[in-house]
């Protein structure tokens, strides 16, 4: 019996013992288990706050900073009704100039562009002969002259009849007449210029022989330009002497010209309709030219106190003006309605009030109850992003 129980407690004990050698090889691994465990829930936690702070970046840079625009404040001033047409600027002196005798061009001394003064000599022709003319008719003058002084002694003394006596003085009379035509004769050898002014064009060159009727010279005064413009028969109660206008040109579109209505012609043509009318332009500085393709802006209403918007600010929708007015960083579409216009303003009658800030750029695209961001000083400039583009290293030789 002691045997047997003595076996019996050995099984036991090692039974025992490899149940206790099983627990113990678990055991380790659970606690690697939980130790991987926790590192994976640490992962996992600071993955999730890195989500969070990008989150937060990403949703701070899609913030709105607002368009960029530039504004102008509605403003009060004049502004004037036209009637607007088409015309070309001319000389109200134009003048071509002739030879009044015949002869060779000896010298030409005017060219196209000189400004000329009225009495100036252009060309001198070939006058030998006539100057030898003018010296005979001279001698032939005093020679009779001084007979008739003798004569008219005789006269006195009643040795001379009075046929005779009269004779004598008509000869003289004649003498003296042949002479100024010969000096007439040697002055038109020199041809003058009628006016003052600058030649436009020369036709006549050196050698040429040229007589009564040929032409030699067109000249313009320059100080008294004007344009003609042929208007509606229905604008004639609005037309009258002495009204503004304003004068443009498409080769000079920075500036214009002041003028006015100095001719109104009395009779609408039939065929077409209208009238002519005659305006004098004041071009002190000499920057128009005859001939040079104008339009002529007659003023026919002027409103002084009026709310101007220039007309770059105004889009259109559905063929509805409108203006985007800023407030509080704000762009509200907002409808005008619209008066006067010219070059550069609309008046507004209703709409807007003196003082608002209008978009004037930047506003094309934009919609209503936009934000806005607006931009100070000259253009309109939009912050480029940085450039993230990483670049390699580059090697250095050798």
């Amino acid at each position: 019996m002691t045997a047997m129980r003595i076996k019996r407690c050995l099984a036991v004990l090692a039974l025992v013992s490899a149940v206790w050698a099983l627990a113990g090889c678990g055991g380790g691994k659970s606690g690697e288990q939980d130790k991987s465990e926790a590192a994976a829930d640490s992962t996992k936690v600071d993955s999730t706050a890195v989500d969070t702070t990008a989150a937060a970046k990403k949703k701070e840079k899609k913030t709105p900073e607002g368009v960029p625009v530039k504004v102008h404040r509605v403003r009060q001033g004049s502004i004037s009704s036209y009637v607007v047409y088409n015309g070309k600027i001319e000389a109200e002196e134009t003048v071509d100039v002739y030879a009044h005798g015949s002869g060779l061009v000896k010298r030409v001394l005017a060219e196209e562009g000189d400004r000329i003064k009225v009495d100036q000599v252009l060309v001198h022709l070939v006058d030998h002969q006539l100057k030898l003319a003018e010296a005979e008719a001279k001698i032939a003058y005093l020679k009779l002259e001084s007979n008739f002084k003798r004569q008219e002694e005789i006269f006195s003394r009643k040795l001379l009849s009075k046929e005779d006596y009269e004779r004598d003085k008509f000869d003289l009379e004649q003498a003296r007449v042949r002479w100024q035509r010969a000096q007439l004769d040697l002055d038109h050898a020199s041809v003058r210029s009628p006016i003052s002014g600058v030649v436009a064009e020369r036709m006549v060159k050196l050698g040429d022989r040229i007589g009564p009727a040929t032409k030699l010279y067109v000249l313009v005064n320059m100080n008294s330009l004007i344009s003609r413009a042929h208007i509606s028969g229905t604008e004639l109660p609005n037309i009258s002497v002495g009204q503004p206008a304003r004068i443009t040109t498409n080769l000079l579109p920075d500036l214009d010209f002041p003028g006015r209505i100095i001719r109104i012609s009395p009779v609408v043509d039939p065929n077409s309709g209208t009238f002519r009318v005659t305006l004098a332009i004041d071009d002190a500085e000499r920057k128009l030219r005859p001939g040079l393709f104008v339009t002529t802006n007659i003023v026919t209403a002027t409103h002084d106190q009026a709310m101007l918007v220039p007309k770059r600010a105004v889009v259109y929708d559905d063929g509805y003006p409108h203006v985007f007015v800023v407030q509080d960083s704000t762009a509200r579409k907002i409808q005008l309605d619209l008066g006067f216009e010219d070059t550069q303003n609309w008046e507004v009658l209703s709409g807007v009030s003196p003082g608002d800030s209008i978009v004037v750029v930047g506003q094309n695209g934009l919609k209503d109850q936009a934000r806005v961001r607006v931009i100070e000083g000259k253009g309109l400039r939009i912050p480029a992003k940085p450039d993230t583009t990483k670049q390699e290293p580059q090697e250095s030789p050798g």
